[in-house]
């Protein structure tokens, strides 16, 4: 039986005062969690195009905490979730390495 990864990232939502409307006005803020930063950035980053105000972060035990408020939002998205690609050493690579 497969378990749940826990949810530790989460995405707020509002949108803004001027836009609102009507029907929205019973929830203007809403916001959802997930078990990825990765899924919680794609969510944000939507809402964001959409015109929403966003903010993010982890849920608490989580550590390290973060907290990515709506003037910060843009430059969390700009961060990168996966660690930059190295290419693996040739065998000769490997070879002179052992000779030394």
């Amino acid at each position: 039986m497969p378990t749940d990864q826990p949810k530790t990232w989460y995405v707020s939502f509002e949108v803004p005062k001027k836009v609102r409307k009507t029907s929205a006005q019973r929830r203007p803020r809403q916001s959802e969690s997930f078990s990825t930063e990765l899924d919680a950035k794609r969510l944000a980053r939507q809402k964001f195009e959409q015109g929403y105000i966003v903010s993010a972060g982890t849920i608490n035990p989580c550590t390290p905490r973060r907290a990515i408020s709506s003037t910060l939002i843009h430059h969390w998205f700009a961060e990168t979730s996966e660690p930059p690609f190295v290419e693996p050493a040739s065998f000769e690579d490997t070879k002179e390495a052992d000779l030394a």
